[in-house]
Formats: C-alpha cells, sequence, structure tokens
C-alpha cells in the first residue's frame, strides 16, 4: 500500500507538471507560468477550496488552509501565518499591501481585519455591527456586514464592493472604507464576484437564463464573447483594463480553465490546459496574474481491524464507504465532483453512488452497479438490515434532505426529511432494528448540525414517526456524525467542541446527557466515524505522528486509542464491517496549487 500511494504520488505530479503547459489562444505570445506554493485542504466532506490573492504590489502571496491564514513572499519562502480563525477562512481580499480581511465561517462574527505586523490581533471589520446605507429615493438604512459577501476592495483602496441578499433579491453595494456608509443597488438573478475595473467600474458575473456570463457594470446586460462561453468568479481585470480574466468550463465541461477576455474584440482566449480545475485569478499592478489550480483525488480502501497492510478497493475517484448488511457488497460515493463549476450550478453536482463486490477483483477499475445518479449530488447511502431499502443524502428538488428508495429498483424514490436547502444533511445509518434511520443535520433555529432520528418501517418503507432531535444535553459542540449501537438505544457520535478539539461520545436515542468517551485535537471537521458490530470498539479519524490523518481504535469502556493504518496517506469515513473483520475508510488528498503568469 505504501508502495501504492507513492506512485500515485509521483505520477500525480508528473501529470500536473504536463499539463501545465499554457495553450496558445488565436493571437499573442503564451503566457509564461511559474509555480508559486501549494496549500493543502485540511479535510474531505463539508471543506472548500483554499483561496489565495496576490497583494496589489505583487510582492505577497496571501492563501488559505483551513481555519489558518498564511502570507509569504511571491518569489518564495517561508510563510508567515497570521492568527487562526474559527471557522474555515473561504474568502480573502487585500485591504492594500499591508493588511487583508477573511470571511470565517466558524465565527459569530463573519468578517475579519487582518495587519502582517509580528503579533498583530486579527479585529472584527468595521465593528461586526450595521453599516448606516442608503437607498437611492428610499431614505436611510442599514446594513449587517454578516451580510455581506465577496467583498473587494477598490484600487485606491477608497471604497469596497460587495454582494447581499435582501428581502426583495440580491444586492451590490458599495461601501466606505472606514465603514462610514455604503450604497445600496437592487440586482436581479444570481450575482456574484465583483471585481473593480482601473476606471472605477464594478464588474460581477450575473446569470442569464442560468449562463454565468460577465456584467459590466455590474447589473448591466450581460457582455457576449467570442466564443459565448460561462463565466466562472472571481474575475480580475489587467492594470490597463484591457483584459478581464476568469475561469470557463473545458470543452468536455468537466473542469473550468483560465481564460482573459479582450474588452475591446470581446474575444476570449483560454490560457491554461490542467488536468483538474484551474480558476480564481487576481492581479498585481506589475501585471502578475496569480491563480488556483485545485487537485482533489480519493480512493475508498479497507484494513484488517486489528490492524496491518490497507488493501485498495477503488481504482477511481470514491469516498464514504459503507457496507452491505449480509453480503461483501460495499457502497460508496462517486464522481469528479469538488469542481469549481458545482459551485457555479448548484445543485448540479458530479456525485452518484455505486457498489462493488469486495471479494471480486478489487481494485475495482469502476462501480459494478449504479444505486443512485441525477443532476444533484447523491451520497453516502445505508441498506437496511434486512437490505430491501436505501437511505441516502440527495440534493434533488433544490433539497438538502435523506431519501428512500427500494433497493430493486421497484417503486420511485420519496423524500422523507424536509430540512430543505442549505441544512447540509449528512449521512443517514439505519438502526439495528430496522425500525428507526438516524442523520445529522442543521437545526432551523440557530443552524447548528445535530442529531435527528425519524422512524421508518424497514418492512414497508413507510415513516412511522416524523423527525425530531436527539437532544444531547448540557453538550454545547456541534454533532457531525452517529452510529447506532447494538440496541438500537443508544448511539456514539462525533462532535466538534471548538475550533481543532473533538469528542466522541454516545447519547440514548430518547436524548439525553452524553457520556463522552475520548477527546482529542485535529483540525479535520467532518472525519466520521464506524463502531464495531459488538459494539465495544469505535473507529474513528486522528492527526498521527507521521504528520497524516489516520484511522484510529479504542474501546468504548475506556483505554488508549490503538492506530490502525500505517501508510502515509489520509485518511477519513471509516466504516466497520458487519462481520467485524475489516475497517473500510478513505483515502484522500486535497490540494491547491498557485500559479503565477506573466
Amino acid at each position: 500500500m505504501r508502495a501504492l500511494v507513492l506512485f500515485a504520488v509521483v505520477v500525480g505530479a508528473l501529470v500536473a507538471l504536463l499539463w501545465a503547459r499554457p495553450v496558445p489562444g488565436p493571437a499573442g505570445a503564451p503566457p509564461r507560468l511559474t509555480y508559486v506554493t501549494t496549500a493543502r485542504q485540511l479535510g474531505v466532506v463539508g471543506y472548500r477550496d483554499p483561496v489565495g490573492v496576490i497583494s496589489p504590489d505583487g510582492t505577497k502571496l496571501a492563501y488559505t488552509e483551513g481555519r489558518h491564514v498564511r502570507v509569504m513572499p511571491i518569489g518564495g519562502g517561508a510563510p508567515q501565518t497570521l492568527p487562526a480563525g474559527e471557522g474555515q477562512i473561504r474568502y480573502l481580499a487585500w485591504t492594500g499591501n499591508d493588511g487583508l480581511v477573511g470571511e470565517d465561517t466558524g465565527a459569530t462574527i463573519r468578517w475579519w481585519k487582518y495587519a502582517l505586523a509580528p503579533g498583530a490581533a486579527r479585529q472584527p471589520l468595521w465593528g461586526g455591527g450595521d453599516i448606516p446605507a442608503t437607498t437611492e429615493g428610499e431614505g436611510t438604512s442599514a446594513i449587517p456586514v454578516n451580510n455581506l459577501r465577496q467583498l473587494s476592495w477598490s484600487g485606491d483602496g477608497a471604497t469596497v464592493a460587495a454582494i447581499a441578499t435582501g428581502t426583495d433579491g440580491p444586492e451590490l453595494w458599495r461601501i466606505a472604507a472606514d465603514g462610514s456608509g455604503a450604497e445600496r443597488t437592487r440586482l436581479t438573478g444570481r450575482p456574484s464576484s465583483p471585481a473593480w475595473s482601473p476606471s472605477g467600474d464594478i464588474a460581477c458575473v450575473a446569470n442569464e437564463a442560468g449562463q454565468p456570463r460577465l456584467s459590466l457594470p455590474c447589473g448591466a446586460p450581460p457582455i457576449r464573447t467570442e466564443p459565448d462561453i460561462d463565466v466562472i468568479g472571481r474575475i480580475a481585470f489587467s492594470p490597463d483594463g484591457a483584459q478581464v480574466y476568469f475561469a470557463s468550463p473545458n470543452e468536455a465541461g468537466d473542469m473550468v480553465e483560465l481564460w482573459s477576455l479582450d474588452r475591446r474584440s470581446k474575444r476570449a482566449r483560454r490560457l491554461t490546459s490542467f488536468t483538474r480545475d484551474a480558476y480564481a485569478p487576481s492581479v498585481a499592478a506589475d501585471g502578475t496574474t496569480l491563480f488556483t489550480v485545485q487537485t482533489y483525488r480519493t480512493f475508498v480502501a479497507d484494513v484488517p481491524a486489528s490492524g496491518g497492510p490497507a488493501r485498495q478497493l477503488t481504482m477511481f475517484q470514491a469516498e464514504t464507504p459503507s457496507w452491505h448488511p449480509t453480503r461483501p457488497r460495499l457502497a460508496f460515493t462517486f464522481g469528479s465532483w469538488r469542481r469549481i463549476v458545482d459551485d457555479a450550478k448548484y445543485p448540479d453536482i458530479a456525485q452518484e453512488i455505486g457498489a462493488i463486490d469486495v471479494t471480486e477483483g478489487v481494485p475495482a477499475p469502476a462501480p459494478r452497479e449504479v444505486i443512485a445518479r441525477s443532476d444533484s449530488e447523491d451520497q453516502a447511502m445505508a441498506w437496511s438490515p434486512n437490505g430491501r431499502w436505501i437511505a441516502f443524502h440527495t440534493h434533488r428538488e433544490m433539497s438538502d434532505d435523506i431519501w428512500l428508495r427500494p433497493a430493486d429498483g421497484g417503486a420511485p424514490d420519496k423524500r422523507i426529511t424536509f430540512l430543505g436547502r442549505g441544512a447540509e444533511v449528512g449521512w443517514p445509518r439505519w438502526s439495528p432494528d430496522g425500525q428507526t434511520v438516524l442523520l445529522d443535520g442543521a437545526r432551523k433555529s440557530d443552524g447548528r448540525s445535530v442529531v435527528y432520528a425519524i422512524g421508518v418501517d424497514q418492512a414497508t418503507g413507510e415513516v412511522t414517526s416524523p423527525l425530531r432531535e436527539v437532544k444531547a444535553e448540557g453538550f454545547d459542540g456541534e454533532i457531525t456524525h452517529a452510529e447506532w449501537l447494538p440496541s438500537s438505544a443508544t448511539v456514539i457520535a462525533i462532535a466538534k467542541e471548538g475550533p481543532g478539539r473533538h469528542a466522541i461520545m454516545t447519547i440514548p436515542i430518547t436524548g439525553g446527557r452524553p457520556h463522552v468517551i475520548h477527546r482529542f485535537a485535529t483540525e479535520h471537521d467532518f472525519p466520521g466515524l464506524g463502531a464495531s458490530p459488538d459494539g465495544r470498539h469505535v473507529a474513528f479519524t486522528a492527526p498521527a505522528a507521521d504528520g497524516h490523518f489516520q484511522i484510529f481504535r479504542m474501546p468504548l469502556a475506556g483505554g488508549d486509542p490503538v492506530q490502525v493504518t500505517t501508510d502515509p496517506s489520509h485518511k477519513t469515513q471509516p466504516a466497520w464491517s458487519p462481520d467485524g473483520s475489516r475497517i473500510a475508510f478513505t483515502i484522500w488528498s486535497y490540494e491547491a496549487a498557485f500559479w503565477s503568469m506573466r
């Protein structure tokens, strides 16, 4: 397994370098590409790509890794690490050459200012409160800072552009850089990625009949390019304003590449050809353009529960394994997901559900059975104990819910939960007695992730009791996954207690005070966990001494964790086989390489 992982890393690096060749467009010399550095994301499910932006003077790169922001010289060197956030930092913008703003998705206050001075603490942007605002013809109101998205500073640093969603639809905001006031313009469609042109106009990506196009100024009719292509943000302008940079899907439509648009001729030109997404340009005053190339690789493997060499089970992108209750079948999510185009065209995400027989020619080159396939995200299924029903997570009908289908496909799929879009429902698990489906999801009152249970009869597939929260009394963390113990009266769950702090605990299915079994430090926020069929052990993911996330097991009665996997690769989502002999898991690599271009 060690040799296999090392071989895959070497081959992946060679392929990336091979495909880093720029593709010349209709005119002009091809750009010169220079590798800058690589950011490593710290998990799989629930994460977004690391963000990277070049400073206005072209001397520094700021980028994110989970809740950490790092700044390094663009020519190479040791990065400076800024104060850590409470959650993932999903957006960065330079306020000048020595200041940054970041969006912390785990904090009560969303937007924070970072100074580059050693030891400087981060501060809430504009105090984290409301900004007085005016709307033409409507007088003065206010906009909460937390409502703003995708902030962009003007070239002179005096004004900030941002997108917000108001009660009447999307809005473009122009905000004084000191937060003293703002002006609102109402828009239509789904605007995103505001960017300042050198002349002071604000451009954005606007959707026209479902097609993302460049709008300049933001709100104007979209610009038709030659060829007529989708525009995927971020967008950025050359210093003279003659060129606009953005991403657009390749000919196959499965990945995006970096393009430029000549504003005068309206001709678009592809600049790169990588095997994965190339996107998110930012431009410095000297014309240096920085962009991101994302690499996301996963496959499913398993290992003896007592430890030993791992066995690769799939040769294709796959994750979230789950076992059939009586047969040697393993189900999983597969596809080419995490494409930037997924977010642009949500919920059209390339995630399907498949299965293999682990006794037949593994590693499998393709799924031997496709269980669920749609234009939406389909993932993380669970068979009922009698094997007659399948519960799975999907975004069909613009939802984020659990659906049910007969395993033989003899009836249409049906939705059994109604938490709705954005609720981030997790992976369903069927109780050993076949009467209840367990899931995690966002609580409607405050958006925090909790455990839910819904009664479903495995004999008929009928819902027998409504969805209810399994309350962990006196516990303030967010529960991100739960599994059943054999009695069907107790569940074991993993929860995030705070930034970088996790706990494993048991909870009565009727609710009550949880019993904490183990606390540990990790930056991997959605790792799942697995329970042994006899209910005596739990398998979980934690950082090991070798710097990788590895699979560990420990007794529920107490004792020290024992490391199960040892090969040099990241693991997540352990799933214990029904006979207790093996633990399946996902092996993953999730990186963003930053390149500069002149």
